[in-house]
């Protein structure tokens, strides 16, 4: 009896022991598991954090300036040269704009001349060569530092420097300064210039200077991506280049997308997102970043090409019949083969892009300096010959604006003839201007604007009224544009758009008033910079306007 009771006993101790087991086995088992899950998290943590600036390649930073541009052209060009002139009994008269237009002026054929030193913290670089011109145009010039290894931030100051000739030597004074200060971690910049600030980023515009520039840092892979944002924001590959690859198959590289707040990882339809409403879609943005474009930052792209020199002849002799005797007789008359040249001057250039840098749109001018202007046109002229509708233009469009170029450039033609904007292929576009370049035109419609001063005022005048067509600015929906009911000095109770203070209207044209109104001159009056669309040239004019413009009509 009792040993059966000793086995029954040591039976259920056993089993107790199992049941024991079997609790204390899966629980065991489960905070081993918690306790390795923990384990990767905290290794999943660590990989996440990694605060190493520049592991992969010795530290170093580059500045880049793209491009300067001196201002002030439009005072230098307008001035006379004679103080006394301004307060003539003359004044504001169309005698006075003519007495102007034959004055060589002063002071405007002379270009220019600035340098810049850049500090990074304590060390100062200075640029070893001046510049002598309104415009460096795209330098792309690039200034590399070497700093401690893992600085996390640098402090960058740059100073721009005029230099004034002065009898025998020339007079050094800063006029410009603007401090920033780059994170080598996040490769952005903050301070004087920040991203999406009101002139843009990597754009420094004062009332003296425009300064594009870029700065980056050493970066083993080449993508100027910062391996610290690599490796914690983008979780790619600090080793491999991303300015090539596109993760997200929109169009648009990763570099890009970074740089300018997009997610690269994220599908974008670039193809028709357009921030700064410039009718440069993002995609297009992307194809022109090399001559800076910003996607936030409106800017106008003008491609021109020019007709060769006109043949010189100083009269022709022309026979007619006389009034008394029925016989032809000869007739001198003069010659419209002037020997004018067909150019869109520098100087004229630099006024279009002051103007519109004062309303925070950018100008680019591609006469050849982007690569696709600057073409030489063949000679012509006559009657007609430069009209819309003639097919000449158009052929000039078909043979030397690249197609790619549609709708990211707009077209313009100087020639021996012409002067309007419109379509000149089936789409419609009112992308095409044509810019008349001859002694007459200059003498009759510009007021005997026929010094070089004045002729390149004059060319800055057809340039900026063409273009506003190209903008919208259209008759059909302006009552002044175009304006020549009346002239200048008539009476301005008989002249109902005399208050319209525009380079749309005429009457302000052939004074050479080189501005748009902004709607302040009087009830008549129109405000164009309010209401020019820089989308416009991307528009079908019939769909517009219900114009008809068809390619059958100019052939």
């Amino acid at each position: 009896m009792n040993k059966k009771k000793k086995t029954s006993k040591a039976s259920k101790i056993f089993i107790t022991l199992i049941i024991v087991a079997c609790l204390i086995i899966p629980v065991t088992i489960f905070y081993y598991n918690s306790t390795e899950e923990d384990d990767e998290t905290v290794d999943e943590t660590e990989k996440i954090i990694d605060d190493r600036v520049s592991p992969l390649s010795a530290q170093g930073i580059f500045f880049e300036v793209h491009r300067i541009r001196k201002k002030g052209i439009i005072d230098a060009m307008m001035n006379s040269g004679l103080n006394i002139y301004d307060t003539s009994p003359t004044s504001g008269s169309q005698l006075q704009h003519i007495l102007d237009g034959l004055r060589p002026g002063r002071g405007w054929d002379e270009k220019p001349i600035y340098n810049f030193i850049i500090e990074f913290d304590d060390f100062s670089w200075e640029n070893p060569f001046d510049y002598e011109t309104w415009d460096t145009d795209y330098i792309n010039q690039a200034i590399k530092m070497d700093v401690e290894e893992e600085l996390p931030k640098i402090e960058i100051k740059f100073n721009m420097f005029q230099k004034n000739k002065k009898l025998f030597k020339i007079q050094e004074s800063l006029i410009d300064e603007f401090n920033i200060i780059y994170d080598f971690k996040t490769g952005t910049w903050s301070g004087d210039d920040y991203f999406n600030d009101p002139d843009g980023y990597g754009h420094y515009n004062s009332p003296d200077y425009e300064i594009w520039f870029t700065i980056y840092q050493t970066d083993s892979d080449g993508d100027k991506i910062p391996y610290w944002t690599e490796v914690n924001i983008l979780g790619t590959d600090p080793k491999i280049d991303d300015s090539k690859l596109d993760p997200d198959e929109d169009g648009i590289p990763t570099y890009w997308e970074w740089k300018w707040g997009y997610d690269p990882f994220t599908w974008n339809n670039h193809s028709s997102l357009d921030p700064d409403l410039d009718g440069l879609q993002n995609i297009e943005e992307y194809k022109m970043m090399k001559w800076l474009a910003n996607p936030y930052q409106p800017e106008i792209y003008l491609e021109v090409d020019q007709m060769e020199k006109t043949p010189f002849k100083l009269f022709d002799i022309e026979k007619e019949k006389g009034k008394i005797l029925p016989i032809e007789l000869p007739r001198i008359k003069r010659s419209r083969y002037d020997g004018w040249e067909h150019v869109f001057y520098e100087e004229s250039q630099q006024m279009l892009m002051e103007r519109f840098n004062e309303h925070g749109i950018t100008v680019h001018v591609d006469d050849g300096i982007l690569g696709g202007g600057g073409d030489t046109l063949p000679f012509s002229q006559g009657d007609g010959v430069h009209m819309f509708n003639s097919g000449v233009v158009a052929g000039f469009y078909e043979n030397y604006f690249a197609e790619e170029r549609e709708g990211i450039f707009r077209y313009i033609c100087v020639l021996h003839g012409g002067g309007w904007c419109a379509p000149q292929d089936e789409k419609n576009w009112p992308d095409c201007m044509t810019v008349p370049s001859n002694q007459v035109f200059f003498e009759k419609q510009l007021n005997m604007a026929i010094t070089e001063r004045t002729k390149r005022i004059g060319r800055a005048i057809q340039v900026m009224h063409e273009l506003g067509h190209c903008l919208g600015l259209f008759r059909q929906n302006i009552g002044g544009v175009d304006n020549t009911s009346k002239k200048f000095d008539g009476d301005p109770a008989d002249y109902p758009w005399f208050d319209y203070v525009s380079v749309m209207n005429y009457d302000y044209f052939r004074q050479r008033y080189f501005d748009y109104s902004d709607g302040t001159h009087g009830e008549n009056d129109h405000d164009d910079w309010g209401t020019i669309d820089l989308t416009f040239f991307q528009k079908p004019l019939d769909r517009v306007y219900g114009i008809e413009w068809s390619r059958n009509s100019r052939n």
